[in-house]
């Protein structure tokens, strides 16, 4: 399998988008930065919704999902955020065909 794009939908507990956030930039956002096989990460806030934020990341390959999947940070961030989630993420898997801007 090439490319693997996931799209991730989430909503927070009322008021608790930033907190969120902040802990997403303490934790997974320098492990992407550090990443090369997670090729695009995005953190959008939704614009209808305050509580509403989507995450778009494109990684090298299935493989390189997993490993971030199955690591001990990963588990560390879905430790703090998971109580200020709203419900489950909406995850979407698909593969990349076309984009501008990103490469690829």
């Amino acid at each position: 399998m090439g490319t693997l794009a996931l799209i991730i939908r989430s909503t927070a507990q009322p008021g608790r988008r930033e907190e969120i956030y902040e802990a997403y930039r303490s934790v997974m956002a320098p492990r992407a930065e550090a990443n090369e096989a997670q090729e695009v990460v995005v953190w959008c806030n939704d614009l209808a919704d305050p509580d509403r934020f989507t995450l778009f990341e494109i990684y090298r390959d299935q493989a390189a999902f997993g490993q971030n999947a199955e690591a001990p940070w990963f588990g560390e961030y879905m430790g703090k955020v998971g109580p200020l989630l709203a419900g489950e993420p909406e995850v979407t898997m698909a593969t990349p065909e076309w984009s501008t801007g990103i490469g690829g």
